[in-house]
């Protein structure tokens, strides 16, 4: 039995916290939640500034990714992919296109994909300045 849980911190800044629950999928049971920290009150992230992610796992062995869809898009990409130390995954996130964007984790069990629920979050264009990120949509 696999756990995963992801978390996801606005590197630069801190706000509002949006967060869902996940239902368990595949054959093995995923006790998740998906915390994604507000960038602030204009609640969009910003193209090119980075963001972390956390990914607790109960098997730290085994490959995590992170991924990314466009809204209204079935491709999905690969943004990060790391195998956890002590069962935590950590992932660096840069959006690189405005737009609505779905972040999930996945990790393999019992050969299939289980995916985290996924939380979707507005990107736009801004100003990336060192550590600091304004958004200017």
């Amino acid at each position: 039995m696999r756990r995963i849980t992801v978390a996801a911190i606005a590197a630069a800044t801190t706000g509002l916290a949006l967060t869902s629950t996940v239902v368990p999928t595949a054959s093995a049971t995923v006790r998740s939640s998906v915390s994604l920290v507000s960038p602030g009150s204009l609640a969009s992230y910003t193209v090119g500034c980075r963001y972390e992610a956390r990914v607790k796992v109960d098997d730290a062995a085994t490959m995590v990714a992170l991924v990314e869809n466009a809204a209204g898009s079935n491709v999905t990409t690969t943004v990060a992919k790391t195998i956890p130390a002590a069962a935590t995954a950590i992932f660096v996130w840069v959006p690189t296109r405005p737009g609505r964007r779905t972040l999930r984790a996945v990790q393999a069990t019992n050969g299939k994909r289980v995916y985290s629920r996924p939380i979707t979050v507005n990107v736009g264009n801004g100003i990336v300045a060192g550590p600091f990120c304004y958004s200017m949509s």
